[in-house]
């Protein structure tokens, strides 16, 4: 995956804090930033086959300052418009993400998140019912918001970093893009190396 994780190319940046449910002492989470497009396929491949299953299954979620940063490429004009490197479906798509991180704390929004990038089109309530969260406010979000009215904080946060293409991640709040192609390929096992030296604990499941 590494060969291709920066084939979205560079057409804008990202940034925004989502709370947090589980309760581990603040010192002892190591900050996450994903910089991401609902559409781009290598970040659909990575929220879903390294992220997720880092966060959920291996339980590093509770160790983890995650956020999520639902903007990419996407290019924001002087009046506020945004424009998406994969279309107005993308644009959409990444404002249903943006409700869903400003509306739900972190584990439900990866949830939701990482079920809906498993396809291209609005899975939403799909995948709200398999996790049985509630969604309304989201919807109350999406439909009573203009999209760029949604975006416009993602993109001020985007346009803070400077990367070739997403996924862009950056790790205990330093973007280093070699790092970053690391992360993208080998997720955890540079989570847990990072954790480790910083916290000077080694996690469980970490090799």
């Amino acid at each position: 995956m590494r060969t291709f994780a920066f084939v979205c190319l560079l057409l804008g940046f990202v940034g925004v804090a989502t709370p947090r449910r589980h309760r581990v002492a603040q010192t002892d989470r190591l900050p996450v930033t994903l910089y991401y497009e609902a559409l781009c396929p290598y970040c659909m491949e990575f929220v879903t086959t390294q992220l997720s299953p880092s966060m959920v299954r291996l339980d590093r979620l509770p160790y983890t300052d995650l956020k999520l940063i639902p903007f990419g490429n996407a290019q924001s004009d002087a009046a506020g418009n945004v424009t998406c490197q994969h279309g107005l479906q993308e644009c959409e798509l990444n404002a249903w993400h943006a409700c869903i991180l400003e509306h739900h704390e972190i584990a439900e929004s990866l949830k939701l998140i990482a079920c809906m990038m498993r396809g291209k089109k609005n899975r939403l309530d799909k995948c709200a019912d398999r996790y049985r969260i509630d969604v309304a406010d989201v919807k109350n979000c999406r439909q009573t918001r203009q999209v760029n009215d949604i975006l416009q904080k993602y993109g001020e946060e985007t346009a803070k970093v400077s990367f070739l293409g997403v996924p862009a991640i950056a790790l205990d709040n330093i973007y280093d893009a070699d790092l970053s192609a690391n992360l993208t390929d080998h997720f955890d096992s540079f989570f847990c190396a990072a954790y480790k030296e910083k916290f000077q604990k080694k996690l469980d499941k970490c090799e």
